[in-house]
């Protein structure tokens, strides 16, 4: 399941190289890592010279973009992958002292793919958040290209992962393009942040996103006797039971821990008008029955709770209404 699943994506950032050349003389950008047509800000700055009185010229590519008295900044675009801007300052200062540095810009992007074990019904088509005590993957998908526009194979990298500032030791380095990191009994949010770096040291690429957690849910279905559960029918807040005096309800419990159709870690509790049902303590699909002649409405709950990972839970409940017929339908 790919997000992103839902796909998680994050785009982000490479390094653009700082190169200062001349005593006194500070080059910076605004930021390390930008992506493809990102403005990134440069910044020139002294600490033995009066740079503001001082002029200043900025050439790109050989050709002088600005020049006057005390420009300490300068904005350019982030070029396309595998490209790389050459930026280059002269300062004269008013005693005549010249003092040059450089900064080369260049860009990539990583995508970044989050994926968990919690459950889904067959066929979804959506993006699972992740629930309390998933199991998380995330896989970086990098695109650092070669001076030539070639991007690198992702699995040629060297992978840097870290789990807000600290770094995942055993699940760095050459190839490591996904990490997988288990549910926490405390589900704090977290910042996940990948550097990818070519085997030449010469491009690299920084991605990072947000973890956080979510209490799973439950959703009912029509469970038709003839074509199965119906997934593309989600029951609402109520259903109408017709002329057939009975449906069949499915519940699925998004998000939880299980494997396939495996509830034997989940408890079950259902009630029909607050009146529990201990027989149907393993069934996620009812069969509900009007009543001989009557009119009328009942209350359908269900809690789960799972006794394996004990912070998921979820409750949901929904109206059943039906009308009064000569059918001698058994009620449930």
């Amino acid at each position: 399941m790919t997000v992103v699943c839902f796909l998680f994506l994050s785009t982000l950032e490479t390094r653009a190289q700082n190169l200062p050349v001349g005593p006194g003389l500070d080059v910076s950008v605004s930021t390390n890592t930008p992506i493809p047509g990102q403005e990134v800000t440069i910044t020139v700055r002294s600490y033995s010279i009066d740079i503001n009185s001082s002029t200043i010229t900025w050439t790109v590519e050989g050709k002088t973009v600005q020049k006057g008295t005390g420009l300490t900044t300068y904005k350019v675009i982030a070029p396309s992958l595998g490209k790389k801007i050459t930026v280059n300052i002269t300062v004269v200062t008013a005693s005549g002292q010249t003092i040059t540095g450089s900064v080369s810009v260049s860009s990539g992007a990583i995508d970044l793919i989050i994926e968990n074990n919690g459950y889904v019904p067959p066929f979804y088509k959506g993006k699972l958040p992740v629930t309390y005590q998933n199991t998380v993957t995330l896989i970086a998908m990098p695109h650092i290209a070669d001076a030539k526009g070639v991007e690198y194979d992702p699995k040629t990298l060297t992978y840097q992962w870290k789990k807000n500032s600290r770094v995942i030791e055993d699940q760095s380095g050459y190839g490591k393009q996904s990490i997988t990191l288990v549910g926490e009994i405390v589900p704090r949010p977290y910042t996940i942040t990948v550097t990818a770096t070519a085997k030449d040291a010469t491009s690299q690429a920084v991605g990072f996103t947000t973890v956080d957690f979510g209490s799973p849910w439950l959703t009912f279905y029509k469970d038709d006797p003839l074509y199965g559960p119906l997934y593309n029918t989600a029951i609402g807040q109520s259903t109408y039971i017709g002329s057939q005096r009975e449906t069949g309800v499915l519940a699925v419990p998004f998000g939880f821990n299980i494997k396939d159709q495996d509830l034997s870690n989940l408890a079950l509790t259902w009630l029909i008008n607050n009146y529990e049902y201990p027989s149907l303590a393993t069934n996620r699909s009812v069969t509900l029955r009007a009543p001989d002649g009557q009119a009328g409405s009942s209350n359908i709950e269900l809690r789960v709770q799972n006794n394996k990972d004990i912070l998921q839970s979820a409750e949901k409940t929904f109206s059943a209404t039906f009308s009064a017929t000569a059918s001698s339908s058994n009620s449930l």
